[in-house]
C-alpha cells in the first residue's frame, strides 16, 4: 500500500484533509483554552509596539487566565454521564464494563471523557480494537485465559487526519481513515522520545507507517500491517451535536473566543490599574534650558531626602484620572455575563433576578438541547456496541438509556402549588405528593420518602391520642 512517489506530500498519510486543515486553527484555540493557555500566553497577549521584552514578560506573568471554558464542558459532560445499559446489552460488554478500554476505566468513566472531547471539539472518534490473531490459541479455554477481547480507544479529533467515504444506500460509509499515533519510546539508557506513527485503516485491513525525513525527501516506512475480521472500519464518528460524518462544529467555540477576549481585557485592566496606582512625581521650574537637564541630579524621594524648588517652582504627583477603569470593568462584566449565558449557570447568573417565566423558558430550551444531545449519544454508543459484537459474534450489541429525570427541568412554583392543593383537598395522598415532588426535582433524589411518611403518620397518631 505504500505510495510509489513520496515526493508528492499528498501521497503521505500525514496529509490533512481539506476539512481538517480548515478547522485546525479553531482546534488549536479550543485546546489552548482547555489547557489554561499554559505555554501559549504569548500567542494571545502579543507584544505591543516598542514594548520592552521584560515589560512584555512581566505583563503576561501578572495576568491570570480565568478558565470558564473547561468547567462548562465538564458540566455538560457530567449530565450525559448518567445512563444505564439496556437489557439486550451483549454479555461480553457486561462482563467487561469495569475495564472497557483495557486500561482500568469502566464504561461510564470512559464515555465521560469521550463526551468531554466531543463537546470540546465537536466530535471525536471511538475505535473498537481487538488484539491480532494468536496462533497459540487452539480452544475456547485458551481464549478465555488469554483475555483476548475487544476494547475501546478514544481518538482525539486532531489525530484523525484524512479519510475517504462512499455512499451505500444514500448513507456515507468510511472506506479509509488515517489516525496519527504518538508513542513514547526509549531514548538512551534513561531518556525517552516521542515518535509519530500513522495508522491507515481500510475495511478488513490496517497498515502502520512511519515517515523518515531526510535532507532531500521523506521516506515512508511500513512498520506493521494486519487483517481484521470485520468488513468495515471499526471506528465510530462520535458527535452529540451533528450527525454529518466528520462535520460537527465545536458547540462552545464562541465561549472559548469570549474567554480569550476576557483574558486580554483583564490584562489591559490590570495594566491600567497598575499605572494608576503609581503616581508620577513632577517638579516644575527647576529645568529652564536644555543644558539644565545635565546639571540637575536624579530625583530622590523618601523620608530622609530634601527637595530644593525655585521660588516660582512647584512639586506634585501627577495621577491619571482613571476614567477608563470603570468602562473597562463594565466591559469585563458584560463579557462574563455573555459567557454565563453559554453555560449551565443560566438560572443563577447575572446581576438582576430573573422572573419565573424567564427562568422556565431558558430552562426548557436547555432541557430540549440536552435531550437532543442524549439521543445522539445513545445512537453513537449503539454503533460502538454493534462493532464490539461484530468481533465477538454475539447476536445483539444492545445500547444505553439516558436518565430522563436528570435531563428534565424542576417543577415550577405554580406546578408545585397545584400539587400541594390537591393533597390539601384530599385528592392525592401525602406519599403521592412526595413522590411527585421528588420526580419533579423539588425534593432531592436521596430524600427518604418512606421514612418521612412513617414519621408523619406517627406524629399524627400521637396528636390524636393527646387530643382525646
Amino acid at each position: 500500500m505504500p505510495p510509489n512517489n513520496t515526493n508528492n506530500t499528498n501521497n503521505l498519510p500525514s496529509t490533512l484533509s481539506l476539512a481538517a486543515a480548515a478547522y485546525s486553527g479553531n482546534l488549536l484555540l479550543l485546546l489552548d483554552c482547555w489547557n489554561n493557555l499554559e505555554g501559549r500566553e504569548r500567542a494571545y497577549l502579543p507584544k505591543e509596539t516598542k514594548e520592552p521584552p521584560q515589560a512584555w514578560s512581566d505583563r503576561i506573568r501578572r495576568t491570570t487566565f480565568d478558565n470558564r471554558f473547561e468547567p462548562a464542558i465538564k458540566d455538560y459532560a457530567g449530565l450525559l454521564s448518567v445512563f444505564s445499559l439496556n437489557d439486550d446489552t451483549a454479555q461480553s460488554i457486561l462482563d467487561n464494563q469495569n475495564n472497557i478500554d483495557q486500561m482500568g476505566n469502566d464504561l461510564w468513566t470512559f464515555f465521560h471523557e469521550v463526551d468531554q472531547y466531543c463537546l470540546r471539539d465537536g466530535w471525536c472518534g471511538v475505535m473498537v480494537e481487538h488484539p491480532p490473531e494468536d496462533p497459540n490459541i487452539n480452544s475456547q479455554a485458551d481464549l478465555l485465559e488469554s483475555d483476548r477481547r475487544p476494547y475501546l480507544v478514544l481518538i482525539d479529533r486532531r489525530d484523525i487526519l484524512n479519510w475517504r467515504t462512499t455512499k451505500i444506500n444514500g448513507k456515507p460509509q468510511l472506506t479509509r481513515v488515517t489516525i496519527r499515533e504518538t508513542r513514547l519510546e526509549p531514548d538512551g539508557d534513561y531518556g525517552e522520545k516521542e515518535v509519530v506513527y500513522y495508522r491507515v485503516l481500510i475495511p478488513g485491513e490496517y497498515f502502520v507507517f512511519q515517515i523518515i525525513k531526510t535532507n532531500k525527501e521523506s521516506q515512508l516506512l511500513l512498520v506493521d500491517q494486519g487483517a481484521t475480521s470485520l468488513t468495515e472500519i471499526p471506528l465510530v464518528y462520535y458527535s452529540v451535536t451533528e450527525s454529518g460524518l466528520f462535520s460537527a462544529k465545536a458547540p462552545f467555540l464562541n465561549l472559548a473566543k469570549l474567554n480569550i477576549e476576557h483574558f486580554q481585557k483583564r490584562s489591559q485592566l490590570n495594566e491600567v490599574l497598575r499605572k494608576c496606582n503609581l503616581p508620577v512625581p513632577v517638579r516644575r521650574g527647576l529645568i529652564k534650558t536644555v543644558d539644565d537637564i545635565k546639571k540637575v541630579p536624579p530625583l530622590v524621594i523618601g523620608p530622609n531626602s530634601v527637595l530644593d524648588i525655585p521660588n516660582d517652582g512647584d512639586f506634585f504627583f501627577a495621577e491619571p484620572s482613571g476614567v477608563a477603569i470603570a468602562a473597562s470593568k463594565d466591559d469585563i462584566k458584560d463579557l462574563e455575563a455573555a459567557m454565563d449565558r453559554m453555560t449551565l449557570d443560566f438560572l443563577t447568573s447575572g446581576d438582576r433576578q430573573k422572573t419565573a417565566t424567564e427562568a422556565v423558558l431558558e430552562s426548557t430550551k436547555t432541557s430540549a438541547n440536552l435531550k437532543g444531545v442524549a439521543r445522539r449519544k445513545e445512537s453513537a454508543m449503539q454503533q460502538v456496541f454493534e462493532l464490539w459484537v461484530a468481533y465477538t459474534g454475539e447476536a445483539e450489541g444492545g445500547g444505553i438509556t439516558q436518565d430522563e429525570d436528570l435531563l428534565s427541568m424542576p417543577l415550577t412554583p405554580e406546578q408545585t402549588g397545584k400539587l400541594e392543593d390537591l393533597q390539601t383537598q384530599g385528592l392525592i395522598s401525602h406519599r403521592t405528593l412526595l413522590l411527585l415532588l421528588q420526580a419533579g426535582k423539588v425534593l432531592p433524589r436521596q430524600f427518604d420518602i418512606n421514612a418521612e411518611v412513617s414519621l408523619t403518620e406517627n406524629s399524627t397518631s400521637t396528636d390524636r391520642i393527646l387530643a382525646s
